[in-house]
């Protein structure tokens, strides 16, 4: 059986570019959103729209990256560990965000799915690169 040379660190990278795209999303998304209007709530709908997109070519990055069952979960892994970060940064710039369980899964599951959905799209452009190459495994 072939082994696939640095998969730990192809994991490890996959890992931290969902850790920063969650904060990224969130953070960049709300400013992009924002910009002319001054932040208020009638840009939230802007930086609603901006945010999936950036978070979907996280996933995309890490399915590129890293493969399989473990890359997903371990994208999902990242997903938490933003999450934590965004709610960390939230602190730090005085803005906090609400801190009930319900939320927080809610929230998750939110930046979630557009990372899992990058990440399917990932797996399937390497998929297709491997068929292009005659089969072989492109990662190796």
């Amino acid at each position: 059986m072939r082994t696939v040379s640095f998969s730990l660190l192809r994991d490890g990278a996959a890992v931290v570019i969902v850790v920063i795209a969650c904060p990224a999303a969130l953070f960049g998304g709300s400013l992009i959103g924002c910009v002319g209007q001054g932040f208020q709530a009638d840009c939230a709908m802007n930086a609603a729209f901006i945010s999936p997109v950036l978070l979907l070519a996280a996933g995309m990055l890490a399915g590129l990256v890293t493969r399989g069952w473990t890359g997903l979960m371990l994208t999902f892994v990242g997903t938490l560990i933003g999450m934590t970060a965004i709610l960390v940064l939230s602190f730090g710039v005085s803005t906090t965000v609400p801190l009930d369980p319900i939320s927080g899964l809610i929230a998750t599951a939110w930046f979630f799915a557009p990372v899992s959905v990058g990440y399917g799209v990932g797996r399937l452009v390497w998929r297709l690169i491997a068929t292009r190459d005659g089969g072989g495994n492109p990662a190796g």
